[in-house]
């Protein structure tokens, strides 16, 4: 059952790895085409604009495919093929966008998409997990795992929890104080991003849904995050949950490294 669920995530992982290639064939495609369009008349302006123009663009093309290249080759082995600056994060953003366009296409929802993209985030952090400083772990989690007539609020103090276990929250807590981790509790980016800012953390294990992960992983940059997703049985926003064990897992992987890779691979993001 273990290799069977193996082989399933690591076929999500590549659909999004699938249609970055894709995207960048499209987006040479693009440039060109469009070079063939203009080229005449920013010749006629100046011959040294479009000397600048041509370089210019084929050197993004190159740090954007070599980027591609190595996040494919480190993401399928799980090894660290990554440069220690920003290419992978520019290849995503640029790629992103195009990759939600053509899963369109091919009847993928976005949801689907960013599942994988998550996937191939967290490949990526096993790759790279030797790089990673782990002093200052912090679990981010959303408001919405709280139930939802829960007069306790949570969100400017999470000791406000009674520990009912009317929701998961005080789980995740106690396993936070086993740990001796960080746990924050977020309404959305712009808070989280304000969590991160104060907290400083070195590394992040974040709960969300495929929407919210995606946006925060590449706005965490450059702090690595560890993708969570979680469940939605009443739909998003509201009284979600999160496996318990995926989650302590996760947090187990990061503080005891690689030597524990195996054991904890069966996670669905």
């Amino acid at each position: 059952m273990a290799d069977l669920e193996n082989r399933l995530r690591a076929k999500g992982k590549w659909t999004f790895l699938a249609l970055s290639i894709l995207s960048l064939v499209a987006l040479i495609i693009l440039s060109f085409f469009l070079w063939y369009l203009i080229s005449p008349r920013v010749n006629a302006m100046s011959p040294f604009l479009s000397l600048a123009i041509k370089i210019l663009g084929i050197l993004s093309l190159f740090v954007i495919s070599g980027g591609l290249f190595l996040i494919v080759l480190s993401s399928a082995l799980e090894r660290d093929f990554l440069f220690p600056h920003g290419e992978k994060q520019i290849t995503l953003k640029v790629l992103f966008p195009i990759n939600l366009f053509l899963g369109k296409l091919f009847g993928l929802s976005k949801d689907q998409v960013r599942e994988s993209f998550v996937q191939v985030n967290n490949s990526l952090f096993k790759a790279t997990e030797k790089r990673i400083e782990k002093d200052r772990l912090l679990i981010l989690l959303p408001h919405c795992l709280q139930n939802f007539d829960c007069p306790h609020k949570i969100v400017a103090n999470y000791n406000n929890c009674q520990r009912c276990g009317g929701c998961l929250i005080g789980d995740i807590i106690e396993m936070t104080e086993k740990y001796n981790i960080d746990v924050s509790i977020a309404t959305g980016g712009t808070l989280a991003r304000k969590v991160m800012v104060e907290k400083r953390p070195s590394v992040i294990v974040a709960v969300a849904c495929e929407r919210d992960l995606c946006s925060g992983i590449q706005d965490a940059y450059p702090i690595p995050v560890y993708g969570v997703l979680n469940e939605r049985p009443y739909g998003p926003c509201m009284n979600t949950k999160v496996n318990l064990e995926n989650l302590d897992q996760a947090v187990q992987y990061i503080l005891n490294g690689a030597k524990d890779a195996k054991r904890y691979n069966h996670q669905r993001v």
